[in-house]
């Protein structure tokens, strides 16, 4: 059923009037900042990879990236209805394309493995049409992720296929993927940034992400140039090809080649404003070392990190944070002591945590000795006002984004601010007998524990290395 529906969806599209398609794409794609998550998401997106722009800057990138997912996937569901010449008319080549096709037609039997990765960006999958627009032939293998639906994914893979490529299952064709490398073809794979558990920890924009490292594993093993190949948007469902030589050295290392890819996207992002509205910010791209069992520290299979920090001229000290831990201070002062040594920890284990504090103003003197060795970030007094300009006062901090809220406050008007500040995670202490439905994890206490075992048995339960 779903295939039958997508299949009358997209021949209806292939139909319609450009000019119709391009109105519906303006008018909807701002209602997906309507949906509360994917407002989010993408604005929090925004804020945390470039904190120096306005929020007018953020607004217009925001519905810019929103308004061409919807073209491109309107684009997706109408390619394979698309006749050959409507496809030319969609796309062409740039000369940058146009001297790697001739580079290779030149070297022949000389010619280099190539690894050609692509990226989430508006039109990305138009790339499966680049047969139409050149008559040099050569193997080319597509790395994709397969779908859940049997017969879905077989449509689509045809429909994918039928300009010359061929595409191989992340699942099952990795060896047909490694054939190919080794007849000196051309491996084409999504270079993504939301790697989970198994990607590498490296840095984007000064933020923590998990980087594919499947690109820099073919490249050190094949000697293989590298290179990136994009859809540059230049009007309604017009396309032009992009290419960008990474690197041609052929004896660059995973780590290498993984960095360069990040640098190279990254540098992109913040200065050409065009391509960075065709960014999915409305995706969460940034998704990883967030699981709360392990949130106070790193989690990975493979750390680039530190070689990440050398490139960049910065060290776990000196990396930017841009993690954004809210703490509230206990009640009573005289649980303080207990949490500065856990504080020291959690910045030695997440360097690139932004800790900011949140007191009684008439202990802002307490707080002097994190100040001096920078284990906190920024000290905000909690406000005096009523219970209403307290609830407002948090509301309108849901602007900054935090990443995470630890409450020890343990009071229900405190959990309710917390609340309003919409961080998507909540931590608490929950002892015997209370309830507090607005945290999102929890660490139970014992009513036998002391402060001091409470607030080390939370931290380590969120992942604070013992």
């Amino acid at each position: 059923m779903t295939k039958l529906l997508l299949q009358i969806t997209g021949w209806l599209l292939a139909r319609a009037p450009e000019t119709l398609l391009h109105l519906f794409s303006w008018m909807l794609g701002p209602v997906i900042l309507l949906i509360p998550r994917r407002r989010y998401i993408t604005y929090s997106n925004l804020h945390h990879a470039f904190p120096e722009k306005p929020r007018a800057w953020h607004a217009r990138i925001a519905r810019k990236s929103c308004r061409r997912l919807i073209e491109t996937s309107m684009l997706s569901l109408a390619s394979p209805w698309l006749s050959d010449a409507r496809v030319r008319q969609i796309g062409h080549f740039s000369p940058s394309v146009i001297a790697a096709v001739n580079r290779r037609a030149d070297e022949g039997a000389r010619q280099m493995p190539a690894v050609v990765t692509t990226l989430h960006m508006a039109y990305w999958e138009s790339l499966a049409w680049l047969g139409l627009f050149t008559d040099y032939r050569c193997e080319i293998g597509v790395v994709f992720r397969p779908l859940g639906n049997k017969d879905l994914n077989e449509w689509i893979k045809k429909t994918r296929e039928r300009h010359g490529l061929k595409l191989f299952s992340r699942r099952d064709g990795l060896m047909e993927v490694f054939r190919v490398a080794r007849r000196r073809g051309i491996i084409s794979i999504l270079f993504d940034q939301n790697a989970g558990v198994p990607g590498a920890l490296t840095t984007l924009l000064g933020r923590i992400c998990s980087t594919s490292e499947f690109p820099g594993m073919l490249v050190e093993k094949y000697n293989a140039r590298l290179s990136v190949m994009y859809a540059r948007r230049i009007g309604f469902w017009r396309i032009r090809y992009e290419f960008v030589d990474i690197a041609t050295d052929s004896n660059l290392s995973v780590v290498d080649a993984t960095l360069a890819l990040n640098r190279w996207l990254e540098n992109t992002l913040a200065t050409d404003e065009d391509l960075c509205a065709s960014w999915l910010w409305s995706h969460s791209r940034w998704k990883t070392q967030n699981a709360p069992d392990h949130r106070f520290r790193f989690e990975t299979k493979n750390d680039f990190l530190d070689a990440d920090l050398t490139a960049h001229g910065w060290t776990r000290s000196t990396m930017p944070r841009r993690t954004r831990v809210w703490l509230r201070m206990p009640d009573d002062p005289a649980h303080y002591a207990h949490l500065f040594p856990l504080l020291r920890a959690l910045r030695q284990s997440r360097p690139d945590t932004e800790l900011t504090l949140f007191t009684d103003a008439n202990a802002f003197a307490a707080m002097k000795p994190l100040h001096v060795d920078r284990t906190i970030d920024f000290l905000r007094a909690l406000p005096r006002t009523g219970w209403f300009d307290s609830l407002l006062h948090f509301w309108k901090l849901r602007r900054e984004y935090p990443d995470v809220f630890v409450n020890f406050s343990e009071t229900p008007r405190s959990d309710r601010e917390m609340k309003l500040t919409r961080a998507p995670q909540r931590f608490g202490i929950i002892r015997a007998g209370n309830r507090r439905p607005k945290l999102t994890d929890a660490c139970e206490a014992r009513p036998s524990d002391t402060p001091a075992e409470t607030y080390k048995k939370f931290f380590t339960h969120f992942g604070l290395p013992e």
